[in-house]
């Protein structure tokens, strides 16, 4: 239960960071591109790979803190950073047949099954 609480709340603060970083995009940005979506995926990456860098070097830390951090406040925050994390992780394996595979499969498959939804949706409302 401990570690659900801790993705929970984690995630809480995840989104509403999101949203703030959207909300301040938005007003200096302006709305013409997602600003705030590009800006929260490449902070998102960039704190995940530190953080899993951090949790790597302190291993005696408990698991909720590392599920709070990463899969509660990044995970709420953008998923895209845990999308880059694992292709990195097959790109450092070695596994690039799987890296190909899945960062294909991420962002051709999402983008054409966003396209189907979109137009599935137009459809039906």
């Amino acid at each position: 239960m401990q570690h659900i609480l801790a993705v929970a709340v984690g995630g809480g603060i995840g989104a509403a960071l999101r949203y703030a970083v959207t909300l301040l995009a938005n007003a200096h940005g302006g709305v013409a591109f997602p600003y705030g979506t590009v800006l929260v995926n490449i902070i998102g990456s960039f704190l995940i790979g530190l953080l899993m860098m951090y949790f790597q070097a302190q291993a005696d830390l408990p698991p909720s803190v590392k599920l709070f951090a990463v899969t509660g406040v990044l995970g709420g925050f953008t998923t895209f950073s845990t999308f880059n994390m694992e292709l990195l992780t097959f790109i450092r394996a070695g596994e690039m047949g799987f890296a190909l595979l899945y960062g294909g499969l991420n962002v051709v498959g999402a983008f054409l099954f966003c396209w189907l939804g979109l137009a599935a949706g137009t459809a039906l409302w």
